[in-house]
């Protein structure tokens, strides 16, 4: 019998190969019209799965892909006591027994998987690829079947493990504490002048405002959707606040401001002191032209009020000209003078 009336289907169920290209189902279905179709709801329902680098046939309404790996019970028919066979928690939520065809194709997945969550003890929080190689040998398993994982309700917490940060921006945290406040520096010279001073004289504040350690932002890096959010979070901290320092121009305020929008559930303020010392420090000197050419004018409405009358007209008149005041001007002897 045919799967949902799918001719398609019962052909499939004796061919000889898990592999199948597009000509060869072609051929198989007999009815060229309704071979899209076909496909489509084979696809759907997971029988056949797309082999994504063989790339379409170029039907851009709906495009199908040159090649398929076809998903299928065998023959024999899997009895519910295999499934019920399985750790208590893989089968609690009844999806392997909806879709034995599941239970078919990931059978040495799922049997690995139930034999480590009867049998481990170990309590030790890890990584997601460090947990994967410790239950299949394989770093990468557990990348392979998060679908599949999800589907059955296996949450993280019940494997153990956590998802590291898209990205690790380089920090310097010497005592990591519950509670702290975060210098982010927007360029690699600054910070790592800080991270130095920090290092080798146990100074903790700046400016007369005290942090807990110094972040590398990397520039446009950390505006990256997700990316420091999920840094933050890997901090473990119940209460974390960060000060932003960055450059004085158009650049640096845009990418400031989108941070605090990609992060808006992180508390995220402007490092005032440090903005205040390179305006003092840069009154007397020409400033170079920005060498952004996206003439991006940021919104300024709530970041110019936090400055004196003074400073914002000093902040305005370097945007509206289009120059550029590096945070490099607060130099290491700048810095080591007034970190205490």
């Amino acid at each position: 019998m045919s799967k949902n009336g799918n001719m398609l289907y019962k052909t499939l169920q004796d061919y000889p190969r898990k592999r199948i290209t597009l000509e060869e189902l072609n051929q198989l279905c007999g009815n060229h019209e309704q071979l899209t179709e076909q496909i489509m709801k084979l696809t759907a329902q997971g029988v056949l799965v797309p082999v994504k680098s063989s790339g379409t046939n170029g039907n851009l309404k709906t495009p199908l892909y040159m090649r398929y790996t076809i998903c299928m019970e065998s023959s024999v028919q899997i009895s519910t006591d295999e499934i019920n066979a399985l750790h208590p928690r893989l089968s609690a939520n009844g999806y392997l027994l909806r879709n034995r065809v599941q239970f078919v194709n990931n059978r040495e997945f799922l049997f690995c998987l139930s034999e480590w969550l009867t049998n481990h003890e170990d309590h030790d929080i890890m990584s997601r690829r460090e947990r994967s190689f410790s239950i299949f040998g394989d770093e990468k398993a557990l990348d392979n079947h998060l679908r599949l994982l999800e589907c059955m309700g296996i949450s993280d917490d019940m494997l153990g493990f956590y998802e590291t940060p898209e990205q690790c921006f380089s920090d310097y945290i010497p005592v990591r504490k519950n509670r702290m406040t975060l210098l982010i520096c927007e360029n690699k010279d600054i910070w790592f002048n800080i991270r130095r001073l920090m290092y080798e004289s146990g100074t903790r504040s700046l400016f007369g405002t005290r942090f807990d350690g110094v972040i590398f932002g990397q520039g446009n890096d950390i505006t990256g959707k997700d990316k420091f959010r999920s840094y933050a979070q890997y901090l473990g901290a119940d209460d974390v606040s960060f000060l932003y320092c960055g450059d004085i121009d158009r650049a640096g305020f845009d990418i400031f401001l989108r941070l605090c929008k990609a992060a808006e559930m992180l508390h995220i303020e402007l490092f005032l002191p440090a903005y205040q010392k390179m305006m003092e420090l840069s009154r007397n000197i020409q400033l170079p032209d920005s060498d952004d050419g996206r003439c991006i004018m940021p919104e300024m409405s709530e970041i110019l009020p936090l400055f004196t009358v003074d400073e914002q007209e000093q902040i305005t008149k370097i945007l509206e000209d289009n120059k550029r005041l590096p945070q490099e001007i607060l130099s290491y002897p700048v810095l080591a003078n007034y970190m205490r």
